[in-house]
């Protein structure tokens, strides 16, 4: 009849209006234009405020691509913007908000076209615009003007001076033949500052040079009054390893052990390392007791006996990228499969394998379960679940299984 054919039309508009609700009711998912395994960090409502406020990072520059996915510049700016994290990294925090997904926030900064790029300097606080061409090299040359630093003029005749200012602590020495700083001391300056005083010695500066036997350039030092002999750093120079090695020496670190000096270093070179492997003795001082989650990839030695440096590549980036993660800290050490068999076998995993070790009150640990668990988008998965409580951890009432020695 007319009137049943009335009803079922009227019917169907009901249904379509309460999908056509349903639909606005579910949010707009993010673009995926910067993927795990980029440098650049990806902010929402839960971690806006955070990055941008954080106490430890006040002192550093903030830039923040606002990007819309249906912006045909934004998508062809997505590789110069992952060249730029790569080449600020550690120097400057590069962050990128979707504003299909987060038009709130996008709506506080006034974004009306896309991509905007913003720079909030060091402090926190107010915003500047960039205005140039769109590519790598324009946008790198604009950001690094805001960076603050902390570096100190060193020369023959303040020399004793910065020495025993905080006798106690160690400070570090770049010596360089380059005009200006280098950003990457500026950066770490930043960082440490606080924790440990950085300072620059110009090849200029003979005398300097001459007392800490110098004759290449650059070369860093860490020091301290009273040293026998500085420790030099000797790896690459590069943000995330540097970090790693001065770290080791920051306040914190001098004050709780200050009879530590270069000659215990040399005995526990684990200290200096960047991406440690675990045995018997290095585990009680980069794994064991700490007040870090212990991230601990399981694989084979290299040829050099070392851990794969494709697989050190990738623990560098991670380490850079999860180096401020909020509630949890990482430390990132690697076990020999065929070593520590026992160790292995004890937490029932297997080579490529990743574990996530918690000691204290309470000893724990949970595993991996991804098939290609030692990629970078595996590991960055499993540390997001690690940051978010969502990992499922089993009690290891008598501790971790014993580990060997190293050889002699």
């Amino acid at each position: 009849s007319i009137s049943q054919h009335l009803d079922r039309a009227k019917m169907a508009r009901v249904l379509a209006l309460v999908c056509l609700a349903a639909l606005a009711a579910v949010p707009v998912a993010e673009g995926k234009f910067y993927e795990k395994d980029s440098l650049v960090e990806v902010l929402n409502p839960m971690n806006f405020n955070t990055h941008i406020k954080k106490a430890d990072s006040m002192n550093q520059v903030k830039l923040i691509e606002f990007y819309s996915n249906s912006c045909a510049t934004c998508k062809s700016f997505v590789k110069d913007y992952n060249e730029l994290a790569k080449q600020l990294k550690g120097i400057v925090k590069v962050a990128a908000v979707d504003c299909d997904a987060n038009k709130k926030i996008c709506d506080d900064y006034s974004v009306t076209s896309h991509p905007t790029l913003k720079v909030i300097p060091p402090g926190g606080f107010g915003t500047q615009d960039y205005t140039g061409e769109r590519n790598t090299k324009a946008v790198y040359s604009w950001t690094v003007r805001f960076i603050t630093h902390f570096v100190e003029k060193v020369n023959a005749d303040n020399l004793d001076g910065f020495l025993n200012a905080q006798a106690g602590k160690y400070k570090a020495l770049l010596f360089t033949d380059k005009p200006k700083t280098p950003l990457i001391w500026k950066g770490l300056s930043v960082d440490l500052h606080g924790k440990m005083t950085l300072g620059e010695v110009k090849s200029s500066e003979k005398g300097v040079c001459s007392r800490y036997k110098v004759t290449k350039f650059p070369t860093i030092l860490v020091v301290k009054p009273g040293q026998k002999k500085p420790i030099k750093y000797e790896a690459k120079v590069e943000y995330g390893e540097l970090f790693e090695f001065l770290n080791r020496y920051q306040e914190t670190f001098a004050m709780e052990k200050p009879a530590q000096d270069e000659e215990d270093a040399a005995k526990r070179p684990w200290l200096s390392e960047s991406f440690p492997e675990l045995h018997a003795l290095s585990a009680p001082d980069v794994c064991y007791g700490a007040d870090s989650v212990c991230v601990i990839a399981v694989t084979k030695a290299g040829p050099d006996g070392k851990a794969p440096s494709d697989l050190a590549n990738t623990i560098m980036s991670i380490k850079t990228k999860y180096a401020n993660s909020g509630s949890a800290k990482f430390s990132f050490n690697w076990v020999d499969a065929d070593k520590e068999k026992s160790f292995v076998e004890g937490l029932g995993v297997a080579s490529p394998g990743l574990i996530a070790l918690r000691t204290g009150k309470r000893t724990r640990f949970g595993r991996s379960e991804l098939d290609n668990p030692l990629s970078q988008e595996a590991i960055g998965n499993f540390l997001d679940r690690v940051i978010g409580g969502d990992i499922q951890y089993k009690p290891l009432k008598d501790g971790p299984p014993a580990l060997n020695p190293p050889p002699p």
